[in-house]
């Protein structure tokens, strides 16, 4: 009896855990009573549920899962939910939310690792609200290595703060720093194409000052192949062989070999080697001096090439006074079979060239049409362009700190140019232009347009109308306007050795002057230019510099020149430069932030192929030019060069080999 009982009850018992296993896994609610999940349960529930909102691009609804559970948190779990919640609403859309969880999130109460992602977090914020300087100061650099797990998020989100800010030199070595924490080969590529992009931006002169600052032998490594493509190479033998000095200085350089590649394949793309060259110049007529002097630079400059190899053959076409001429001539040039033309020389010439759909041989005009968006892809316009130098000046003053100007030019169509020209731009920067004036040129005394300008004018009828009211004599002492800080002035060395003593004579020996080149005849006068002392111009590199090269170039075209054509120096070096240029016209245009070191200025290319010419800066001191600004620093070519801190030169070199 005991035994069918004791059976029973185990049979009962089978049935009921047969049905309880029916149940877990069927779901019966009306069999089971329903029992509390585990806070364990429920948090990883709710995490669950805000990853799926998460990946459902349901980002506020996933924010607030995680803000929810935070409020049952202890720091610092709960700032790290509340992290999340920051980081899932990082978004334009939701930035206001974003800054709501984030400044709930309480920096004292952080371990370190926690800290860097809130200070990535808070700097992302920051900008997308557009503010670059806080997001500076959220993630200095100071913070980047407090933090290994997150020291890839701090460098990437400091590397957009940088860009967004300008700072270009440290955003290249904040990605360098990133490069070797990437491991997905995109990543990689962007990462070093973001880079390339930045050092093909900055000029040479750039690049040297950024390498003789540096101490790093990765941000060496770029920045030396970035010099090394912005180089002139005569050939790409040459081109190669810095390559492997390269590779040979930097053996353990992390840099893609597609970008290793570009530096030769662009340079042959790119390069420009004309067998016959055709010289279209007016050699006879009213241009002849000046046609004469730039034929002398064309001639010079071939003389002195180092490129292998035999020499284009130079084929002069004389272009003389008529634009109809200078226009069969080109044709005729074309027929002839030359593969590049330099020329024509006048503006009206250029425009008519211009204003052709096609041109098949590549032409390097020596003047500008006047608008700036015609021209053909195969036309490139060179010269010296007033407007050029205007507007450098009053990027110059501006950039000096001056915002209030006057200006001084000559009446006519040129002195109008001019005055257009610093207007628009000094304008544009942030400046005021309070009053210009007009001067006749064959005056010797300018004392009425001085007058106005300063205002004296004014101070004087004050004067008359006193002295009129109280019927007696009153002491008086003119006063210029206050409200001025500086004066452009464009004028040509005649008018300049009488303007400038007499501004200072009418009380405005205080004021900076800025001024064009035209100032300076090109040719030493130090008796007569002492009257232009402290006039600050732009000047070309042919003039002003004392480099041993440019002297033997210089004497070599004053040996072909008559004296009257050895007064036009400048067009001498725009000959130099219109034949030099050559072969790294495509590479400019390519690449509108490349330069080419010339002697009319730092040569690039901008819109409609428009050569723009960078100007040195000098000032006049006892009848002299003198340079103002540093030359750039020569780029590093061993590390001893650069070698900072207390490391050896042997050290330095050691570490980056």
């Amino acid at each position: 009896m005991i035994e069918k009982v004791y059976s029973a009850r185990r049979n009962i018992g089978g049935i009921v855990a047969l049905i309880l296993w029916v149940c877990a896994v069927s779901g019966c609610a009306d069999l089971l009573a329903p029992s509390d999940p585990s806070p364990e349960v429920l948090e990883k529930s709710g995490l669950r549920l805000a990853e799926d909102h998460l990946r459902s691009g349901n980002y506020a609804q996933a924010a607030n899962l995680f803000a929810e559970m935070a409020k049952t948190k202890a720091s610092p779990q709960r700032e790290r939910l509340l992290l999340q919640a920051t980081e899932a609403v990082l978004r334009s859309e939701t930035r206001s939310l974003a800054r709501k969880y984030l400044y709930a999130v309480d920096e004292a109460v952080l371990p370190r690792n926690l800290f860097v992602r809130k200070r990535i977090a808070q700097a992302e914020m920051e900008l997308l609200y557009g503010q670059v300087d806080d997001a500076l100061a959220a993630l200095p650099a100071s913070l980047l290595d407090y933090s290994p797990e997150y020291k890839p998020g701090a460098l990437a989100v400091r590397a957009r703060a940088l860009r967004a800010a300008g700072r270009r030199e440290e955003m290249v070595k904040t990605l360098v720093m990133l490069s070797p924490w990437l491991n997905e080969t995109n990543q990689i590529q962007k990462n070093s194409q973001s880079i390339w992009e930045i050092l093909m931006g900055s000029d040479s002169g750039e690049l040297s000052t950024w390498a003789n600052k540096n101490n790093d032998c990765d941000v060496d490594a770029w920045l030396s192949l970035a010099y090394i493509y912005k180089q002139p190479h005569a050939s790409i033998f040459i081109l190669e062989n810095e390559i492997q000095q390269w590779r040979a200085q930097f053996p353990r350089n992390t840099i893609p070999d597609e970008i290793l590649d570009s530096v030769t394949q662009d340079w042959a793309v790119t390069q420009v080697a004309p067998d016959r060259i055709a010289l279209l110049l007016p050699m006879t007529g009213r241009y002849s001096a000046i046609a004469n002097a730039i034929y002398a630079g064309v001639v010079t400059a071939r003389e002195f090439e180092e490129a292998p190899g035999l020499l284009p053959e130079l084929v002069l076409y004389d272009t003389g006074d008529d634009v109809a001429t200078a226009y069969r001539q080109y044709k005729l040039a074309a027929r002839e079979g030359a593969d590049f033309i330099i020329g024509p020389l006048q503006k009206e010439a250029v425009r008519e060239i211009a204003e052709q759909r096609r041109l098949d041989v590549p032409t390097l005009s020596l003047n500008y049409t006047s608008d700036a968006s015609s021209g053909s892809a195969n036309l490139f316009q060179f010269g010296l362009l007033p407007e050029n130098e205007a507007s450098q000046a009053a990027e110059r003053a501006f950039h000096d700190g001056f915002r209030r100007a006057l200006v001084l030019v000559p009446e006519g169509e040129w002195g109008v140019r001019l005055l257009d020209t610093f207007s628009t731009q000094f304008t544009e920067l942030g400046g005021t232009v309070l009053q210009s004036e007009r001067y006749v040129t064959t005056n010797s005394d300018y004392s009425g347009p001085i007058k106005r300008l300063l205002q004296l004018d004014q101070s004087e009828q004050r004067h008359r109308m006193i002295e009129k009211t109280i019927q007696q004599d009153v002491e008086y002492e003119p006063r210029r306007r206050e409200d001025a800080d500086l004066v452009f002035l464009a004028a040509l060395p005649r008018q300049a050795r009488l303007l400038r003593p007499q501004l200072s004579y009418h009380y405005a020996s205080d004021l900076p002057v800025y001024a064009t080149s035209h100032i300076f005849s090109g040719n030493e006068n130090i008796s007569a230019d002492q009257d232009i002392n402290d006039i600050q111009y732009g000047d070309i590199p042919w003039l002003l510099s004392s480099d041993p090269e440019i002297e033997l170039l210089k004497d070599s075209s004053e040996l072909q020149l008559s004296s009257s054509e050895s007064r036009l120096p400048r067009f001498a070096a725009l000959g130099v430069d219109a034949y030099r240029v050559i072969p790294h016209l495509q590479r400019l245009a390519a690449h509108k932030y490349n330069q080419f070191e010339g002697m009319t200025g730092k040569l690039s290319i901008g819109a409609q192929n428009r050569i723009y010419r960078k100007l040195t800066w000098a000032q006049f001191r006892n009848g002299i030019p003198q340079v103002q600004e540093r030359p750039d620093l020569g780029f590093p070519r061993s590390f001893s060069a650069v070698a900072i801190h207390s490391e050896s030169m042997q050290a330095r070199q050691r570490a980056c080999q």
